[in-house]
């Protein structure tokens, strides 16, 4: 091979799910020229071509699980036998040898293998989601997310426990990307929703504020047309992602900024789709902080009202429903689900004396 000749590094994809839900793609720049060996083992796990392995299982990512994820640190997957971390299989057998240490884990972003002391690569590795200079010279690194680190980065916010994810975080699907092959990293729903999931890696990083607006009252649309449908999930989805985007705009502190109006609107859509998904500690906690910047709204009160029911919390629900009731004093809304937490309460207590009664009796 002539040496001034650069050997093209190729990418890949991972397409990621959170309990079902897509959360986006994820691409990755694999260093041909450093760790041909690596990864060459990590793109056929991506495309699946090597078919079973000799532990009878598929040589392909897809389906495999996110079985560890450690805040401020790294994700973890790749265990395409048993799916929980404790095995996994190279394409060149059970296990291969440490390439080389050359590529430094001094970035977030970094892909490489996890092992169990030298020279026990197989399938299973991380993306580290800020720089972990305690991995070199003993794991192999051998990429770099270029595109959709922020989804991984989400998964610290997701319930775990001991690093183990209490939902299920999956690889839905993975591939190599051809030369000049667009990588589709935006959202294809149907929808007027077209943005990636995370702006850091929308193309239009200049955008002013009329653009940013409309991009957000464009994702504000995918997620009432989900509401609408019922598919509450989806919907919450959506306008979380709407608050993402108008923060992100907010926090470069462009002149001109966007109406804060615009962003308590968003957090109402939320707390709409978080109750319906029975999300009542969440909305009671959305609506806590909305209240600090909007006092006087009632709608806000009755919302956290519903909530607060939801929690059998009817004490709280019931100041907050006065409240509510003073700022809007004929709304048909808030004097039914007043009358309705009365009656809970009174049905609650009831049944709260007869347990008490039969315990000390």
């Amino acid at each position: 091979m002539d040496p001034e000749k650069k050997v093209a590094n190729t990418f890949v994809y991972l397409d990621i799910q959170f309990d079902g839900l897509k959360a986006g793609r994820v691409v990755i720049e694999l260093y041909n020229d450093q760790v041909p060996k690596t990864v060459e083992n990590f793109r056929t796990l991506c495309t699946g071509e090597k078919g079973i392995g000799k532990k009878g299982k598929p040589l392909h990512y897809k389906g495999t699980k996110f079985h560890k994820v450690v805040s401020m640190c790294m994700v973890q997957t790749g265990d395409i036998i048993n799916n929980n971390g404790t095995s996994g299989e190279s394409i060149y057998g059970e296990y291969f040898e440490d390439e080389n240490f050359s590529v430094k884990h001094d970035q977030e972003g970094i892909v490489g293998m996890v092992n169990m002391g030298p020279n026990t690569n197989q399938s299973q590795f991380y993306i580290t989601t800020q720089p972990c200079f305690h991995l070199d010279n003993s794991n192999v690194a051998f990429g770099k997310v270029v595109k959709g680190l922020n989804i991984l980065v989400e998964m610290s916010d997701l319930p775990r426990e001991n690093d183990k994810p209490l939902g299920e975080l999956i690889i839905a699907d993975c591939g190599e990307f051809k030369p000049d092959e667009p990588w589709n990293i935006t959202e294809d729903d149907g929808t007027e929703d077209k943005y990636p999931p995370w702006p850091d890696d929308w193309e239009e990083q200049d955008a002013d504020a009329i653009l940013v607006e409309q991009t957000v009252n464009d994702i504000k649309s995918a997620g009432n047309f989900y509401f609408n449908k019922k598919d509450f999930a989806m919907a919450e989805r959506k306008y979380v992602k709407c608050i993402r985007y108008f923060d992100w705009y907010m926090n470069k502190k462009k002149e001109p900024t966007l109406e804060r109006s615009i962003r308590l609107t968003l957090m109402m859509n939320l707390a709409s789709a978080q109750l319906k998904r029975n999300k009542y500690k969440e909305t009671a906690s959305l609506c806590t902080a909305l209240i600090k910047e909007d006092p006087d709204n009632g709608k806000v009160y009755y919302r956290r009202a519903q909530a607060m029911m939801g929690l059998k919390e009817y004490d709280r629900a019931l100041k907050d429903l006065k409240t509510a009731l003073g700022l809007h004093p004929n709304d048909k809304n808030i004097i039914r689900l007043l009358n309705n937490v009365k009656k809970d309460k009174l049905t609650y207590l009831k049944k709260e004396k007869v347990f008490f009664s039969k315990l000390f009796n």
